[in-house]
């Protein structure tokens, strides 16, 4: 499994990978999070490979409301979701991050109706921080902060390899 930075030769298959339909109300959909990005200063698009196959994508940013970085977008295409490349596409994020970032934490916003990301990244070792409310594009959202201090992450998941992109 290997990450790679979205560009010219690899949008549309990012585009292509969707959810399952019944967690398209979890995550933004990958056009969006690609336009966004595009448009924006400061956020960060990934692909997560198994082989060739781009199986699920991510997008990370310095977010000022914490402050501090934040793994904003994480999906795992629908037809390969319950194969493992959930946990492991994390894990090989956060190597990937801790390195290049130099930073000692990172926040992600999970719905709180999610019970299996919430638990997925708990087992990892975030820990909740607070329940948020909001309102966006007339649509409502309950999410539990988490964060993941490096300590903890290093202590219980560090592995020696690095994954370059």
């Amino acid at each position: 499994m290997e990450l790679r930075a979205i560009d010219k030769s690899n949008y549309r298959d990012c585009m292509l990978l969707c959810v399952d339909k019944s967690q398209e109300h979890f995550v933004a959909d990958n056009k969006q999070s690609l336009v966004e990005a595009a448009f924006e200063e400061g956020l960060y698009t990934l692909g997560i490979y198994e082989g060739e196959a781009m199986v699920g994508f991510l997008l990370y940013d310095y977010d000022d409301d914490f402050p501090g970085w934040s793994l904003s977008r994480f999906m795992i295409g629908a037809q390969y979701q319950n194969k493992g490349y959930g946990k492991k596409g994390v894990l090989l994020f956060l190597e990937y991050f801790f390195k290049k970032h130099g930073a000692d934490k990172i926040y992600i916003s999970v719905s709180v109706d999610n019970a299996a990301a919430r638990k997925m990244y708990s087992d990892i070792g975030f820990k909740d921080i607070k329940e948020v409310e909001y309102s966006f594009n007339g649509m409502h959202f309950r999410e539990m902060q988490m964060v993941l201090d490096i300590n903890s992450y290093f202590h219980t998941f560090h592995t020696h390899a690095c994954p370059s992109v």
